[in-house]
């Protein structure tokens, strides 16, 4: 009895270490998923050159607690959900509108803003 009453506080936290929500509002969905060898290019600073779709608009938060799931940075996590969400709706490419990286005591946190498009 005594091990659950230790052993379900540190199971919740392993469960909180790490979580990631995304909403995504899709714009157009006329393209097949492409996710074999899917490649997805990002934008920060810049926007592409020539045609492309606006195919959905993206907000995604990533957290991390740094002892059970490392740190949460917008080239690592945050890149890596938008790319399973670019493929999933047929894109190629993501423009990142803005983002914040944010630290509190041992959690770190990425909320990005971002467009997922179709390069043509």
């Amino acid at each position: 009895m005594m091990k659950s009453i230790i052993l379900a506080p540190l199971a919740l936290l392993a469960l909180s270490a790490c979580s990631t929500t995304s909403t995504v509002s899709v714009i157009e969905s006329k393209y097949a998923k492409n996710e074999a060898e899917c490649q997805v290019t990002f934008f920060k600073k810049i926007k592409p050159e020539g045609e492309y779709r606006k195919l959905a608009e993206i907000e995604s938060h990533v957290q991390r607690n740094m002892f059970f799931g490392g740190d949460a940075k917008l080239e690592d996590q945050a890149y890596a959900e938008l790319k399973a969400k670019t493929c999933n709706l047929g894109g190629n490419a993501v423009i990142i509108n803005d983002y914040i990286e944010s630290r509190a005591a041992e959690f770190s946190h990425v909320h990005v803003w971002a467009t997922t498009i179709k390069m043509m």
